[in-house]
């Protein structure tokens, strides 16, 4: 032997078994941390995919630029990217959506790629040509085709610190390509179109024409301290510069949340989420650690003598630490580049299986192949995360080993070729019946070695943790679920501007294949300067910044929201004999409450010369009504039947349609005729819940196969360190097992005993899990809700948790039994140890 490492090679070779569950043990973590950072890095990947389509690819927009601002900003150094564009105008769509026209001087498809996709014709090349979504020229009533004139009338605004001045004028553009509708700009209330270059130059005056300026800053860790540099030698007014804020989250650019112009937003739930998350990774490590540390000193215990005579021999402590370390180091050499491998295999190949089920559109992609190249080109080149994975394995794989090493070091060379001394403490028991001499004798097999009990019940509460805290976060994600109970119908077909029609509306109430149609009718009405209501009269004043607001509602709908009514009231309700009230939400500014509009129950109100009685009210956001995705506007809420609706405002359109198909109806039949209607009413757009619904169970069903994955890392984790404790206490305990099957304890008795065992690890393992468990529920609820408090206590997949670890116990128990099967009485007894 030229070295302890050829020592440590041959004790590896002599001990199969025990190699092979440690050389388990650290492929199965470092497969499962490399899939775990893989998988993050694609993900966080399409996040900032996903952002850039919102908002762009680039950090911070600075508007109201002239000719030598721009000069300056593409010549900083301190910025790779400033790319520029020159609003033409916007022109309102509807009360809710605008519509902007900007003329870009850069390649718009790398800045922004989800307004520049074309669906037909081309980007606009030369002055006067436009290029417009879809459902824009929807909007217009546009039948025209490609290279026909579109009239738009325009407005372009100048402001002057906090004045705003607007040139309105009418843009004859020729339309010369259709991009792809992007309803993630609904959101922010505005789509966009774009002109050829020269068209904003020969439209606007002089003084209009300013450029908007796009940046990328070259060192994102100073950010922030650029932006304010830049803010302050060129003089921007702080109103003229625009954060993107989702990419910059995205990429983890710290910025000032005040000059960002936005509120400080509640990290709780953040913390809470990385708390959850750090947590389950911790005890995924640490679970397979404890494996590769009971493995390892259960070893090291065996060989006493050996290292007993090799102290004698002149061997020194740190010789015994390199022994043990050399074997750990050999084993990491084979399993951790295997580990990595299929853990990189695994999460692509996870990933890739379960985005095939889903619509490509869920991630921003136009089909399953460019959504295939996504994750593709994420999958390579993550060899931080590798890395990282390979350094996290190895540094749980040595600390595991150290408590061996040390116990093997710190034994006296006489001590340790004598044999180890165990002392043997007998306490006072009172005489009792025993029921079952196997369970009985399996309790006292659990006590004779309390920290190899401890260990394996540990490594199994580990995976009863993880399989709690991940059961319960799945079941918050699950948004399908939840969302089933909310849809009043098959469809949403809404049209904010003009509406339907009382004949649309009742053709197709009347159409068989619609089983129930709900409806809703609704206005807004803002304040004037004066602060009078436009459109309408209401009989008290309202505070500023308050909207009022009618909805109406058909008999479908009535049922359908306010279902939790008293009978009686409901059909007071629906007959028209009086209304709901929903009032303002309280407001606070720097600490005192701004003074709101209060209506309550019981009270009479005149809306529109025509005296209405309260009849029920409704505060915060419960029960507020809006058509398609609308958010939330504070005001007055006024809900009424269908016939005092028109009463009140004079209108009698319906703004969003419901239907409910009858049983067996044709999907793509009913399409054809929704399509019908969107194309005959300009400005409809429509859902079909079935989609949603089918990509919202498909999302689940890939969330719910990612969280299966990480327990069945675990669950292997688990089984090793079972497998492994049972087969040592088999080994140990040969003679003995020999000497009580020559007096007469049978094969079935012996095997009831280690099954006991195993039982007893599972019932243990269980408890503490458990509350370990329902303790990670707990913060997986706060990264929910925002809030820290005690949440329902999930008893179902405590439940499972505990029948599948009991379930797991007793079959990693029966693996290593079959040695005694094979085992000769007269053998075992005569067999030194």
């Amino acid at each position: 032997m030229k070295h302890y490492s050829a020592l440590a090679r041959k004790e590896l070779l002599a001990q199969r078994i025990t190699s092979v569950l440690i050389l388990l043990a650290i492929v199965l973590s470092t497969m499962m941390t490399a899939a775990i950072g893989q998988s993050a890095g694609i993900l966080s990947a399409m996040r900032q995919q996903q952002a850039i389509a919102i908002g762009g690819d680039r950090h911070a927009g600075l508007v109201q630029m002239d000719r030598e601002q721009l000069a300056a900003l593409q010549s900083d150094p301190r910025l790779s990217f400033a790319g520029s564009y020159v609003v033409l105008g916007s022109m309102r769509l509807d009360n809710t959506l605008l519509l902007g026209l900007s003329e870009f001087q850069e390649d718009v498809s790398a800045v922004y790629p989800s307004i520049s996709a074309i669906k037909e014709g081309r980007l606009p090349q030369a002055p006067m040509e436009v290029a417009l979504p879809e459902d824009v020229l929807e909007y217009l009533g546009f039948t025209g085709s490609l290279g026909e004139t579109v009239s738009l009338p325009l407005s372009k605004a100048l402001r002057h610190g906090v004045m705003t001045q607007s040139h309105n004028f009418t843009a004859d553009l020729t339309l010369v390509g259709i991009t792809r509708s992007n309803y993630m700009s609904y959101t922010a209330g505005t789509v966009n179109g774009i002109v050829g270059p020269g068209t904003a130059e020969a439209l606007l005056p002089e003084e209009y024409f300013y450029y908007n300026v796009d940046i990328k800053v070259a060192d994102k860790g100073s950010f922030q301290s650029t932006m304010d540099s830049l803010v302050s030698a060129m003089d921007i007014h702080p109103l003229d510069t625009t954060y993107n804020i989702l990419y910059l989250d995205a990429l983890g650019i710290r910025y000032d949340s005040e000059a960002a112009d936005v509120a400080d937003a509640s990290d709780k739930g953040f913390s809470y989420l990385l708390a959850a998350g750090i947590l389950v990774g911790a005890l995924l490590l640490l679970a397979a650690g404890l494996v590769i540390y009971n493995i390892l000193k259960i070893a090291v215990s065996r060989r006493m003598t050996q290292y007993g005579i090799l102290r004698a021999m002149g061997a020194d402590k740190g010789q015994l630490y390199l022994l043990v370390i050399a074997q750990v180091l050999s084993l990491c050499a084979l399993g951790i580049p295997l580990g990595l491998l299929l853990g990189s295999l695994s999460a692509k190949g996870i990933l890739t299986a379960a985005t095939g089920l889903l619509s490509p559109e869920i991630f921003l992609a136009r089909d399953a192949g460019e959504l295939d190249r996504l994750i593709a080109e994420n999958s390579g080149g993550k060899g931080f995360f590798l890395l990282a994975s390979a350094a996290v394995t190895l540094l749980f794989a040595l600390a595991a080993a150290l408590p061996a090493a040390r116990h093997a070091a710190k034994v006296a060379p006489t001590v340790a070729i004598s044999g180890t001394q165990v002392k043997i403490r007998r306490r006072d028991r009172r005489a009792k019946r025993i029921r079952s001499f196997e369970a009985y004798y399996a309790r006292l097999n659990l006590g004779r070695s309390r920290g190899r009990t401890v260990i394996t019940v540990l490594s199994l509460v580990m995976s009863i943790t993880v399989f709690i805290a991940l059961q319960s976060a799945v079941g918050l994600l699950n948004t399908a679920g939840g969302g089933l109970a909310e849809h009043y119908g098959d469809y949403s077909i809404t049209n904010e501007a003009m509406g339907f029609s009382p004949r649309e509306y009742q053709a197709m109430r009347d159409d068989p294949r619609v089983a129930e149609l709900t409806a809703i009718q609704f206005s807004l009405y803002d304040q004037g300067p004066d602060g009078r209501l436009d459109g309408i009269q209401f009989g008290l004043p309202l505070q500023p910044a308050e909207t009022f607001q009618v909805a109406g509602l058909n008999g479908a709908y009535w049922d359908k929201a306010f279902s939790h009514l008293p009978p009686e009231l409901l059909a007071k309700l629906k007959a028209g004999e009086g209304c709901i009230v929903r009032n303002p939400i309280p407001l606070n500014f720097d600490g005192q409450d701004i003074p709101r509009t209060t209506i309550p129950a019981g009270e009479t109100i005149t809306v529109a010369g025509r005296e209405l009685e309260v009849l029920y009210t409704l505060d915060d956001y419960d029960g507020y009504l809006a058509v398609g995705n609308n958010g939330f506007v504070n005001g007055v809420q006024v809900i009424v039947n269908e016939t005092l609706y028109t009463a009140l405002t004079g209108k009698t359109a319906y703004h969003e349609l419901l239907p409910a198909l009858a049983e067996g109806v044709d999907r793509e039949e009913f399409d054809a005729v929704v399509e019908t209607l969107a194309k005959r009413v300009p400005g409809t757009l429509w859902l079909s819940y079935e989609d949603t619904d089918r990509q919202l169970a498909e999302s689940f069903a890939q969330i719910r196969l990612l969280a299966w994955g990480l327990i069945l890392f675990v669950a292997l984790i688990g089984l090793l360190n079972i497998i492994n404790t049972v087969y040592t206490s088999i080994h140990t305990r040969v003679a003995e097992i020999g000497m009580q099957r020559a007096i007469g304890m049978s094969a079935g008795s012996l095997y009831r005993v280690f099954l006991w065992e195993g039982a007893y690890y599972g019932i243990m393992a269980s408890v503490i899990g458990g509350v370990a468990g329902y303790l990670c529920t707990i913060l997986v609820e706060a990264a929910t809700t925002g809030a820290l408090r005690l949440a329902p206590v999930p008893v179902v997949p405590i439940l499972e948790a505990s029948a599948l670890a009991i379930a797991a116990c007793l079959l990693a128990t029966c693996v290593p039994l079959g040695r005694i099967s094979r085992m000769s009485v007269v053998g075992a007894i005569g067999r030194v140890e």
